[in-house]
């Protein structure tokens, strides 16, 4: 089925998600769950879209029935219902949302005891269990109990920070979940102020889009100049994921995020930082001097959760404004990247947009070549081969299609999970390189397609 995709399940509310079909997910849970002794205690949240109440039940309904015993936790944010599993250490956490998607769309995200996403095969099992409605036939159903974490999620959160003077700070939940935690949460850490816009909840999100892409984050913009507060934050519509905007109003990619959280982190304690294939090379040649090893992972922020959970990593970057910070969460609720930052800042006598200098912004570029996807799989397969044989072992990252670095910059060949296409990103000290980076591996994957 479609809807079942690489970490999560999501499609249109009233087309490709019902609560019937919502309910067969909820039982191939229970089927999946007992299949591979993952235990039988679950947590299940939602978001605040209007398809979220009915899909709660109608999961809870599938769940019970199938054997789990269920924690309601109501409507809420992604990251106090994932906060709500991992205190009570409930087998499986589920949050029903559709992340930034328009308000139409919903889905559920699964995550193990571990707070690590389930993977693209696991997702797809599901998937192949609802089709087949080969489900588990317990004797008993499950009970459900109900809970509401939000306060101690909010205490947890302010004694977990230390800001040493006053930071202002804009706060925009966009109409999302993040309208029923981050304003308690802002207000509940000493120094911080918090200008909160955007905090009424809204399913249509009217006020602005549910992504953080730049387009939706210039109310924020205009509210940190107007205020002149230190720094603004823009969560998604269920709060995995925000953008950050500078003191000058500067939009910040998830490199700078990253490296701003990282030189802090760093400079106190060597460790691991994990990114993925299409981070900048300015994250290895920035933090080098704090003697940071930077693990490459695959794109995706199960891998990154899961990698750091791994080597003990104390920082994680996905580039599409995923973060994790294991020293507060082992999943990737985004508020304590702002948290952090108001931490930072009231620490030392730099301004944000100051230490965002620091790192430097270099030439990047994605193009792509349509390849049928009968074959791309096979064309990435022999250009791992092909570049692993043609130059050195530490150059060539075969985790996530094949990237190869240079010494004045990168390149990245992955075929897409979606469409039939083959993505080409270059990265460069300047955009001369960048596009002769750019023009030769595109010739070189299309004559490995007209080879074959």
């Amino acid at each position: 089925m479609s809807i079942f995709r690489a970490y999560d399940v999501r499609g249109v509310y009233g087309q490709s998600l019902t609560e019937e079909i919502m309910e067969k997910i909820g039982l191939a849970l229970a089927t999946l769950m007992k299949s591979k002794n993952m235990g039988s205690d679950i947590l299940v949240g939602a978001d605040i879209r209007s398809s979220s109440p009915v899909l709660l039940e109608a999961f809870i309904r599938g769940a019970t029935r199938g054997g789990l015993d269920v924690v309601n936790a109501g409507i809420t944010s992604f990251g106090v219902a994932l906060f709500s599993g991992w205190k009570l250490k409930k087998d499986v956490t589920a949050f029903i949302t559709a992340s930034h998607n328009p308000s139409e769309w919903n889905g559920i995200k699964f995550y193990d005891k571990d707070c690590v996403g389930f993977f693209e095969d696991v997702n797809r099992e599901l998937g192949e269990i609802v089709a087949r409605g080969d489900f588990v036939q317990p004797d008993n159903v499950g009970l459900v109990s109900s809970v509401d974490m939000c306060d101690d999620y909010v205490r947890y959160l302010s004694d977990a920070f230390s800001v040493a003077k006053n930071i202002d700070v804009v706060v925009d939940c966009g109409n999302g979940s993040t309208s029923l935690s981050a304003p308690q949460t802002f207000s509940s850490v000493d120094n911080i102020n918090p200008t909160v816009i955007f905090d009424n909840v809204d399913p249509l999100f009217s006020s602005r889009g549910p992504d953080v892409e730049a387009e939706n984050l210039q109310k924020l913009k205009d509210k940190v100049l107007e205020t002149g507060a230190a720094f603004g934050v823009g969560f998604d519509g269920d709060g995995d994921r925000a953008g950050i905007v500078d003191d000058k109003g500067q939009i910040l990619n998830s490199d700078q995020i990253a490296y701003v959280v990282a030189q802090s982190i760093f400079s106190e304690k060597k460790g691991t930082m994990v990114v993925n294939v299409e981070c900048s090379m300015a994250i290895e040649r920035t933090l080098g001097e704090y003697g940071v090893k930077v693990l490459r992972i695959p794109v995706g922020h199960t891998f990154m959760m899961q990698k750091a959970r791994e080597t003990g990593a104390l920082l994680g970057e996905e580039n599409a404004f995923h973060f994790v910070l294991p020293e507060y969460f082992p999943f990737d609720d985004t508020i304590v990247i702002p948290l952090k930052i108001a931490e930072i800042l009231s620490k030392c006598e730099k301004k944000l947009s100051e230490i965002v200098s620091e790192f430097p912004i270099y030439s990047k570029k994605r193009i792509s070549v349509d390849c049928s996807d009968d074959i791309k799989f096979e064309i990435i397969d022999r250009l791992k081969k092909r570049f692993s044989a043609q130059y050195e072992k530490d150059k060539v990252n075969i985790l996530d299609g094949v990237r190869v670095d240079f010494d004045e910059g990168w390149i990245l060949v992955r075929a897409s999970n979606t469409a039939q296409i083959i993505r080409i990103t270059s990265e460069a000290v300047n955009e001369k390189i960048r596009d002769e980076l750019s023009y030769k591996y595109k010739k070189i994957v299309e004559d490995e397609i007209s080879d074959i």
